[in-house]
């Protein structure tokens, strides 16, 4: 090999090298601008995750429910609750089927008519009852225990996104309230009752006597009292009498003239 060819060869392997260096250099930038992109596109989405829940933590969150009144209690009521931090505006609710209530037409009418209207505020924390039945719905298959509602309002920022809730309250069925705790009461109460009066009748017939004796007694002293009221009575009647015959023969007594006599 001639002094030329060695230089083209070591020409050649220089720009081999030169082009290989290159390369690398261009997929490490390569990857590093991949690696700044998919910084770039995690720092956005931590941002608009930490946009939504601090939006999220400044909006009403109105909710729709039906539960008992209490733990022990048999009545259900309907709840519309604001448990957002921030005012409600315009509070629209539909019900899916439109609700039905076990205690008749006029209460079905009232709760109806509550939830067509527009509630213009419900501020945080605002609770708003409505009586709906009793736990005699369980018993009633003709009556829904399922309702689909449908709440629209606004924020701080204008309208909110359409909620949507499903209320299952079949499940109280198995609760408290379905095994009828009011009911377990009264019949408690009515085994006491029997038991008082099974232990008034033995009493009364172990001193049987005693309680004759007393009713006697009772009985006399009554007899007393009216005859010493109806003696007073009499006397005072007499004592009248006698005071006007008496005035009126001392008269007689008495010469019409003083000088007869």
């Amino acid at each position: 090999m001639d002094t030329g060819d060695g230089i083209a060869t070591a020409s050649a392997v220089v720009a081999l090298l030169a082009a290989g260096f290159s390369w690398r250099q261009v997929k490490h930038a390569k990857g590093q601008v991949t690696a700044a992109r998919e910084q770039v596109d995690i720092a956005q989405r931590q941002l608009e995750h930490a946009e939504k829940v601090h939006r999220e933590q400044n909006e009403p969150y109105v909710i729709v429910d039906i539960q008992p009144s209490g733990p022990v209690s048999g009545v259900l009521l309907l709840v519309v609750e604001n448990i957002g931090t921030t005012i409600a505006r315009n509070v629209q609710i539909a019900a899916d089927p439109p609700l039905e209530s076990g205690w008749g037409a006029d209460l079905t009418a009232m709760l109806r008519r509550a939830l067509s209207r527009t509630f213009p505020m419900l501020p945080p924390g605002r609770r708003l009852e409505f009586l709906f039945d009793e736990q005699e719905r369980f018993q009633n298959p003709d009556l829904p225990t399922t309702y689909t509602f449908t709440i629209r309002c606004e924020g701080p920022h204008g309208p909110m996104a359409e909620a949507e809730y499903v209320v299952d309250f079949g499940t109280w069925a198995e609760s408290l309230v379905g095994q009828r705790p009011l009911k377990r009461v009264e019949d408690k109460l009515g085994k006491i009752h029997e038991a008082m009066k099974g232990l008034a009748h033995a009493y009364q017939k172990s001193h049987a006597p005693a309680i004759r004796e007393e009713n006697e007694r009772i009985v006399r002293a009554r007899r007393e009292r009216l005859a010493q009221l109806a003696s007073r009575s009499g006397d005072d009647q007499v004592e009248g009498a006698g005071g006007d015959g008496r005035e009126d023969g001392d008269n007689a007594c008495q010469p019409s003239d003083p000088e007869a006599g």
